[in-house]
């Protein structure tokens, strides 16, 4: 499908607070930074693949990987941010920002979103969601749950159990798209009680009146919180 070019950024920050060093945490012993790049690279549509990182460490294992990798600021609060310093230099009408603990990236979903983008030319932000049946990470905080509307608009998302439809939930999934001039100016934004009560960064954009588009994939998101995530990926990868 014709369109703006596309972008993906891979936000790899080393100093986690839960899980200091984790995006070199091996995963059946590829370095978890490594596999999501290598994910990055099989999504139809995106021209251009780069880690930003702020670490030495991270650009070095990205780089004797094979992908390409930037330095960026350290002074950056969340990964959106540090995706927008790498936009702001390389001029990508669409810009993805894969969180650098989703190793098993839902690809397919991955290109809907895409997709979605450059149909609806209004949308200035979309992300992904799986739905999901599974009780204990409706309870978990480490999952985000997401509520739309009828027309898949984001109405709201949280740590916290949110109402849904017998026992189903929609699963968000560490991935977003923005326009570039919208991603320039999300940093800007003002920060809301929302997005501080809940420690998520998309709520930004609901507290300041704009929209986000929701696209479901099948491929349930696992991502990578704390050490012992690990263990859960690697049986999902043997799993096939």
């Amino acid at each position: 499908m014709p369109g703006p070019r596309v972008i993906a950024v891979i936000p790899a920050r080393y100093g986690s607070t839960r899980f200091p060093g984790k995006p070199l945490a091996r995963i059946s012993g590829v370095p978890m930074i490594l596999r999501v790049a290598r994910e990055a690279t099989r999504i139809r549509g995106v021209d251009r693949v780069v880690v930003a990182t702020d670490d030495r460490r991270i650009l070095d294992c990205v780089l004797s990987g094979g992908y390409e990798a930037v330095i960026t600021s350290k002074s950056h609060r969340s990964g959106t941010s540090r995706v927008a310093e790498v936009a702001a230099a390389y001029r990508y009408g669409l810009v993805l920002n894969i969180q650098g603990d989703e190793p098993l990236l839902p690809v397919g979903g991955v290109e809907r979103l895409i997709d979605a983008m450059k149909e609806d030319r209004r949308c200035l932000m979309g992300t992904l969601a799986t739905p999901s049946t599974d009780a204990d990470a409706l309870k978990s905080s480490d999952v985000v749950k997401v509520v739309t509307s009828r027309d898949g608009m984001a109405l709201y998302f949280s740590r916290s159990p949110v109402p849904g439809g017998k026992g189903k939930f929609l699963h968000h999934t560490g991935v977003y798209i923005f326009r570039r001039p919208f991603l320039l100016r999300y940093s800007s934004l003002p920060v809301g009680p929302l997005e501080k009560r809940e420690g998520l960064e998309q709520l930004r954009a609901l507290e300041n009146g704009f929209g986000i588009r929701v696209v479901t994939c099948r491929k349930k998101s696992l991502g990578v919180d704390r050490p012992g995530d690990i263990k859960r990926v690697e049986k999902e990868i043997k799993r096939g």
